[in-house]
C-alpha cells in the first residue's frame, strides 16, 4: 500500500529539521540560502506545505544535500544508550571498599540465618 501524501510531508519534515538544525541554521537563514521565506520553511518543517521540486531542490541546495536524501526512508530509532560515568582512582576505591562492605554484610547475614 503507498505512503499517503502526509506521511511524505512528515518524512520532508523531519529530514528538512534534522539537517537544519546539523548545520546551525536557523529557519530564516536557511530560506534565505534556498531562495525562500521563513515562514515557508517553517510550513514544510511542520509538514503543513505542499512542497513543489523547486522549493525541494532550493532547500536540499542549502542543506548541501541531494533532494532525494530529504525523500529518504527515516532512519530506525535505536534505544538510547546509558550514560557512562567517569570515575577516578579514588572514586573507584571507595567504590571497591562500599562493595566488599555489602558483600560482608550478605555473609554475616546468611551465617545468622544458618543458626
Amino acid at each position: 500500500m503507498p505512503e499517503d501524501e502526509r506521511a511524505v510531508r512528515r518524512r520532508v519534515a523531519s529530514h528538512v529539521r534534522r539537517l537544519r538544525r546539523a548545520r546551525g541554521f536557523s529557519q530564516e537563514r536557511l530560506a534565505e540560502l534556498a531562495g525562500n521565506s521563513g515562514k515557508h520553511v517553517g510550513e514544510v518543517e511542520r509538514a503543513e506545505s505542499n512542497v513543489g521540486l523547486d522549493v525541494l531542490t532550493g532547500i536540499a541546495r542549502a542543506l548541501s544535500v541531494d533532494p532525494s536524501d530529504l525523500l529518504a526512508p527515516l532512519p530506525r530509532r535505536r534505544r538510547r544508550e546509558p550514560p557512562l560515568f567517569l570515575v577516578n582512582g579514588s572514586e573507584l576505591e571507595q567504590i571497591e571498599r562500599v562493595a566488599r562492605s555489602i558483600r560482608a554484610a550478605r555473609v554475616n547475614s546468611s551465617d545468622s540465618a544458618d543458626d
